[in-house]
């Protein structure tokens, strides 16, 4: 449910910055790989185990954005998933990037992957762009300016529903995968409205949108790259993204793991119930 009070602020078409048009122009060009390989047979390579696949699509679209990027932001530092030359540290600019966020939905050849570019500064996400190019969705975010979605050729402003309880509110989920979670089990206790499963790559944007109310991560392995770009769109929109603990997530850290994985609500007060049944439930 969308707050009535934002209803006359959402067809009004808006003019991004031009930080955010070169962005968008970047992940355009990298939706463009995406989508020549799709629904392709791809040889599969993985990093770390099964649950962590890469393909040539990975590969190039990552080559892309971070050739252009450098281009354009030569000052920056850049962290992307698909390389190894990572940041010595991230007090300063810092593009993090997932060239194919939703790799193993991609390989099934699903519409829900997505090109992921946020910018942190100073430790503080302040832009972020997501880009789902097989739905023709897009999403943008610049701090303290509002969180936009593309539609017919115009971006027009988000935002988070106004839904505070947790039995009201749509849970998104992860798509079945056949990698074991425990800390599902325990959120099954929960008593959301309803859950929805969603691939990867826009589920912070849905809860921006307004079609649901929250995410709680269950990948203890969650990256920078994962969130950087999704949590400004969202809290612009009026959401609120923290670690399983309710703590602002530290970007300044030399990890790039997070911590604690994340929690993503639409509200202020909806988060503070869902942190305090995790913490009860010991998540």
């Amino acid at each position: 449910m969308k707050s009535p009070e934002h209803n006359s602020e959402v067809n009004k078409e808006v003019i991004p910055s031009e930080l955010a048009v070169r962005v968008f122009e970047i992940a355009n060009l990298a939706s463009e790989i995406l989508l020549k390989y799709r629904q392709q047979v791809l040889k599969v390579d993985y990093k770390k185990d099964e649950f962590d696949p890469v393909t040539v699509a990975d590969r190039e679209s990552d080559a892309l954005i971070r050739g252009e990027l450098q281009k354009s932001f030569p000052g920056d530092l850049i962290l992307s998933e698909e390389n190894d030359n990572i940041p010595n540290n991230y007090t300063g600019r810092v593009w993090m990037v997932d060239p194919l966020n939703g790799t193993k939905s991609f390989i099934k050849g699903t519409d829900t992957f997505a090109v992921v570019i946020g910018l942190v500064e100073n430790g503080v996400p302040i832009f972020g762009c997501v880009d789902v190019p097989a739905q023709s969705k897009s999403f943008y975010a610049e701090k303290s300016r509002g969180a936009f979605q593309k539609s017919d050729g115009k971006f027009e402003r988000i935002h988070a529903s106004s839904v505070h309880e947790i039995e009201k509110a749509r849970l998104i989920t992860r798509e079945p995968s056949g990698d074991v979670r425990p800390i599902e089990e325990k959120l099954d206790e929960l008593p959301f409205m309803e859950r929805i499963a969603e691939g990867s790559g826009a589920k912070l944007c849905v809860i921006a949108v307004g079609d649901a109310e929250a995410h709680i991560n269950t990948n203890m392995r969650a990256s920078k790259w994962d969130i950087a770009a999704p949590q400004v769109i969202l809290e612009e929109a009026g959401g609120v993204v923290t670690d399983l603990d309710g703590k602002v997530i530290d970007y300044k850290d030399g990890s790039i793991n997070l911590g604690r994985s994340f929690v993503a609500s639409a509200n202020r007060e909806l988060h503070e119930k869902i942190i305090r049944e995790l913490g009860i439930l010991k998540v």
